[in-house]
């Protein structure tokens, strides 16, 4: 969690505007699955959450102020992949984009522990805290959080999963998340599915009887909703003593989950800042055991509910995903992917049954166009059970929208643009004619403008989107978590950004952005989407923003491209070795690499290397860490050399 305001927002705008402009490739209509009640095999292993394994784990931690750039975390993070590795998981180290500490030496790292699947390994959950604290023994902020973490992983690493988990110890959230980012951009490039991320940050701190039972709470943006339902419901139904429920704050306004929800990654806050106004000992020499951590049976709670969460998860039945209404050959068709463990599909219009089917598309011929008609779709098991309901889309004509179009809102109408939101209107506001939304609240804030679908000829030389836009958010952590996306589908399936806004101007600016990449395509769509998380401004200090003279036309005035996608992994074999170690990361172009002692002291660098033998029998027999860098990224594993 957060302290120093004023240098995090300075420290947050350098690490979002030196980032890699790519697309968003985490999946917002992610559907979870549906549980009514307890597995035995899953009560037992919330029962093995044990106190005493987070006392130990938290004490350890609690005597090192672990800065983001000190040997201190360079210490605990050692000792966190030693815990990882004596438990069986495979490992490895990604690091910041550039260096954190202050000389020539390996910072410490986001540790990642890996626990791959059996059926769906490309499937992942990440259960995750940071491990860094800036100002003191850090027990609440965040060791507590990092030994649930580990508890987690050594609870569930004895059975076998579907899908792959990933046990994260992030550094660098106190410098404003500085390890999560990059670890996140990375997983956007590479288009990682990310089901769902439960974030623990402060778990052991409650304030005293007169606030009732002990009680869960966690925070979550508005592409993390139906992840929250689903982990309210599962650890409701595994802890019932300890009720869960949304912040009273609504989101947690800083904390790594934000990084993955910047990519449209479903994650949760999870913690104790509820009550984070009665915690005297945060961010002070006094958060240590029995002060800062005074309530291991809220940090046992919180481990059970995130155990049975990704539990139930990893193993789950899931709802078919990726549904989708669009218009093929002047017919409205629905597609969705196919669903394991799924014999038929059930597909509902307007919360009524049409149709079951064997295939995982339809053609619904009795639309009538000009009305809004809604659609999902379920799945049925071999024992005729229904999956939960998949995540539900619409559409309102067959026609496609003629091009060039343009909305000046002069006539008071906004024409066949779809708002998602009842808060729209159209009026005069900020000396104009517009359409604009206006929200007065603490909570999240979600507001979209989508046009019709359109279809643009092979024989377009040039096609953007335009406008002008007013936007405002009183927000101390804009730009971070607020910001407006411009975003562009071709099967309703995948929106793609083109384009993210995220400066406050509240003034008039014109903004042009090329769709060229979309030419040739005869079904596209483009929304607009102001969204925001957390606190940040009061009920009377309102959040807007505003369009006009919005035009789809064949011209443009500005390109944005986006990053390539290129996969990048690490593995070293033999390990231990001789003295001679495979390196293979999978990337086409040269690499630097780097090999350095224990103590993090570089001993060896080779700034053009390609994926081949690594001769390190100059080297004294020990234990050293080897990092590849491509210029975006650094991985490291640790290697023995016998």
């Amino acid at each position: 969690m957060k302290k120093y305001l004023l240098l995090i927002a300075m420290a947050l705008c350098v690490n979002v505007l030196c980032a890699q402009f790519i697309d968003h490739k985490g999946n917002r209509n992610q559907t979870y699955p549906l549980v009514t009640e307890t597995n035995p095999a899953i009560v037992e292993m919330v029962n093995q959450v044990d106190t005493t394994n987070l006392y130990y784990a938290i004490y350890f931690m609690q005597q090192y102020i672990r800065e983001c750039g000190s040997p201190s975390a360079v210490i605990v993070q050692n000792c966190l992949i030693d815990w990882f590795e004596q438990l069986g998981f495979e490992t490895y180290i990604h690091h910041h984009t550039g260096h954190i500490g202050y000389g020539d030496t390996l910072d410490a790292g986001n540790v990642i522990a890996i626990q791959r699947g059996t059926e769906f390994p490309d499937e992942y959950i990440i259960i995750a805290a940071h491990y860094d604290h800036p100002d003191g023994p850090g027990a609440d902020d965040n060791a507590s959080g990092t030994a649930g973490v580990f508890e987690c992983a050594r609870i569930l690493r004895q059975y076998q999963f579907k899908r792959s988990i990933l046990y994260i110890p992030f550094n660098g959230e106190e410098r404003w998340m500085v390890g999560s980012y990059p670890f996140v951009e990375k997983c956007a490039r590479e288009d990682m599915n990310i089901l769902g991320v439960f974030d623990m940050d402060m778990i052991g701190f409650w304030p005293g009887e007169e606030y009732g039972p002990v009680t869960m709470y966690s925070g979550y943006s508005y592409i993390s909703e139906r992840l929250f339902d689903y982990y309210q419901n599962v650890a409701n139904l595994y802890i019932p003593e300890m009720p869960t429920y949304r912040f009273t704050d609504k989101d947690a306004y800083g904390g790594d989950h934000m990084c993955f929800n910047i990519h449209q990654y479903p994650a949760l806050y999870i913690g104790d800042i509820e009550y984070q106004a009665q915690n005297p000992h945060y961010h002070h020499l006094s958060d240590t055991i029995g002060a800062g951590v005074n309530c291991f049976a809220l940090a046992q709670g919180f481990v059970k509910a995130v155990v049975a969460a990704a539990a139930e998860l990893a193993n789950g039945w899931l709802a078919p995903q990726d549904f989708s209404a669009t218009v093929r050959e002047g017919e409205v068709f629905l597609s969705w992917n196919d669903a394991p463990e799924t014999v038929s599909y059930k597909l509902f219009k307007d919360n009524e049954l049409i149709a079951e089917t064997t295939d995982n598309s339809f053609v619904d011929e009795g639309f009538e166009d000009g009305e809004w008609h809604r659609y999902f779709v379920k799945g049925v098991n071999a024992e005729g059970e229904e999956s939960a309901a998949s995540n539900m889309d619409s559409i309102f004509s067959r026609a496609p929208l003629q091009l060039p179009a343009f909305y000046d809102f002069e006539d008071g109408t906004v024409g066949d643009l779809h708002l998602y939101n009842e808060n729209w209107t159209v009026g005069q506001f900020k000396g104009r004619q517009c359409l604009a939304a206006k929200t007065y609240t603490r909570d999240n804030i979600l507001q979209m403008i989508e046009t019709q679908w359109f279809s643009i000829p092979e024989t377009t030389e040039d096609i953007s989107i335009g406008f002008k836009m007013n936007r405002y958010i009183p927000s101390m952590w804009s730009p971070f978590n607020a910001g407006v996306y411009i975003e562009v589908t071709t099967d309703r399936k995948t929106w793609h950004l083109v384009d993210w806004i995220w400066d406050d101007h509240n003034q008039w600016n014109d903004y042009a952005i090329s769709l060229n990449d979309y030419i040739g395509n005869d079904y596209v769509q483009v929304r607009i989407r102001f969204e925001a998380s957390g606190r940040g401004a009061t009920d009377t200090n309102y959040k807007y923003m505003a369009i006009d003279d919005l035009y789809i036309n064949f011209d443009h005035e500005d390109v944005n491209e986006n990053f390539v996608e290129e996969k990048f992994n690490l593995s070293l074999s033999p390990n231990p070795s001789n003295g001679t170690v495979n390196v293979s990361t999978g990337l086409e172009c040269d690499y630097s690499v780097a090999v350095y002692n224990m103590v993090g002291i570089k001993v060896l660098e080779c700034k053009s290397f390609s994926d081949g033998t690594l001769d390190l029998t100059s080297l004294p027999s020990g234990m050293y860490f080897i990092s590849v860098d491509n210029g975006i990224d650094m991985l490291t594993k640790r290697v023995v050399i016998k």
